[in-house]
């Protein structure tokens, strides 16, 4: 054993500076992490949560945007959702950015790497490693790539997580209106502030919110407290309000072209 243990020779992390794109629970949790371990964090994530704020290490440091952290990052791992606007995100240009020989980790989803701008990264030396559990055919024929089996939430604990964070979220939804982690609808979360609460579920089209609120003015209701949020073409609003509006109110709300569907609750 100890004759062969110069191949498993490599560098060590404390001292170094880590690369933290997407500062979700996982994000979050990996950042603390590496902080323990001796390294130097810098995070960016322009959809921060106030959740996500609070669980996160003051000694984290802030990087207004992504390529704030490529020049300066020996390690930079990926913790993101796959959508429009992460897909291929890490480019050829984005890779010629960051410091030569940086070791690239993403356990979001492969398609946020560009595998061409890869292969041509790792071939050159502008990437020293890339690590991931999204391996596809292409990725585990290049150089100086670690596959390891995505395990996601594949274990007992997580399971049952999964269930149970399910039913409450969607408890947490017919009871108050909040929605946390939908597919099409942005996380919106208000705390009740008064005894009735309107929810209008609309697409992402201007206008909307002046029409909803001049609606409620028109039929003399008081707005207490307001929360709009947009995610692709979709919008959702929670209104607090101190009284109930009138059939004819939510009637008319619903002849606003872009609203889908409204709903009143009652605390």
């Amino acid at each position: 054993v100890e004759k062969n243990k110069k191949q498993f020779a490599g560098t060590e992390i404390a001292g170094k500076t880590l690369g933290v794109l997407g500062l979700g629970k996982i994000g979050v949790m990996v950042a603390n992490a590496a902080l323990e371990l001796g390294m130097k964090v810098t995070g960016c994530d322009p959809f921060l949560s106030v959740e996500s704020a609070w669980a996160l290490s003051c000694d984290v440091r802030r990087a207004k945007k992504m390529e704030d952290i490529f020049a300066e990052a020996d390690y930079i791992t990926l913790h993101m959702p796959l959508n429009s606007s992460t897909r291929g995100m890490i480019n050829k240009e984005k890779l010629s950015l960051m410091k030569k020989g940086v070791k690239l980790l993403n356990f979001s989803r492969g398609e946020i790497v560009d595998t061409d701008a890869l292969a041509e990264a790792l071939e050159t030396g502008r990437a020293d490693r890339y690590v991931t559990d999204f391996p596809d055919e292409k990725v585990l024929k290049m150089k100086n790539v670690i596959a390891i089996p995505h395990l996601g939430a594949s274990t007992e604990e997580a399971e049952n997580n999964c269930a149970v964070m399910a039913a409450s979220q969607l408890r947490d939804f017919i009871e108050t209106g909040n929605i946390k982690n939908s597919v099409n609808y942005p996380d919106c979360e208000l705390e009740p502030s008064s005894e009735f609460r309107l929810l209008v579920m609309n697409r992402n089209i201007p206008n909307m919110v002046s029409q909803i609120s001049s609606l409620l003015a028109k039929g003399r209701m008081n707005i207490v407290e307001m929360l709009n949020k947009s995610k692709g073409d979709y919008a959702y609003c929670i209104i607090d309000i101190p009284e109930k509006p009138g059939r004819d109110i939510i009637a008319d709300m619903l002849k606003i072209d872009g609203v889908i569907r409204t709903r009143l609750i009652r605390k």
